[in-house]
């Protein structure tokens, strides 16, 4: 799984009206990497991992 390749069939799609990727799947690869990460960064504040104080 390679989420740059959506986000540039994406990019590629607005630019050109073209895409490699279908539009949905890019889309849905793209909100669901993105909610991935925010869980992450969410989870890393909310434990305070490596934070100092």
């Amino acid at each position: 799984f390679n989420p740059v390749v959506y986000l540039v069939s994406g990019f590629r799609w607005a630019f050109f009206g073209m895409a490699d990727v279908p539009v949905a799947a890019s889309l849905a690869a793209i909100a669901i990497f993105t909610g991935l990460c925010l869980l992450a960064v969410y989870a890393i504040f909310r434990t305070g991992y490596r934070i100092r104080s």
